[in-house]
């Protein structure tokens, strides 16, 4: 369910962000730009989401098993390959979310938009 959630905030990010710059966009499709290139534009910042979001939550889940641990007594710890897991996770959530994001953009007709 966290998943579907994340996906569905990012898209919301990522969605808007493409609404904001649709003119920017047009003018490079105008220019002769494919749709990959345009995708590619909006998957770095996805992946830009990914990072920028795994970072502090990971610091956060870190502080909050070491609270955990030191509450309840039992040795609890947050190990590496379940970070790394998560970390994919949160990439593959973020493309898929960047992906869908991008209809709007391929939809875009450059005359439409000036």
């Amino acid at each position: 369910m966290g998943f579907i959630v994340g996906v569905i905030v990012v898209y919301q990010v990522l969605y808007s962000d493409v609404i904001e710059h649709l003119p920017e966009y047009a003018t490079l499709k105008a220019m002769g730009f494919a749709d990959g290139a345009l995708l590619r534009v909006v998957l770095q910042e996805a992946m830009i989401l990914a990072v920028l979001g795994f970072v502090p939550g990971c610091i956060a889940s870190v502080g909050v098993y070491s609270l955990l641990s030191s509450l309840t007594k039992i040795p609890l710890s947050l190990r590496p390959d379940v970070m790394v897991q998560v970390f994919i996770l949160t990439v593959i959530m973020c493309m898929a979310a960047g992906g869908i994001a991008t209809q709007k953009l391929r939809q875009a007709d450059p005359a439409d938009v000036f």
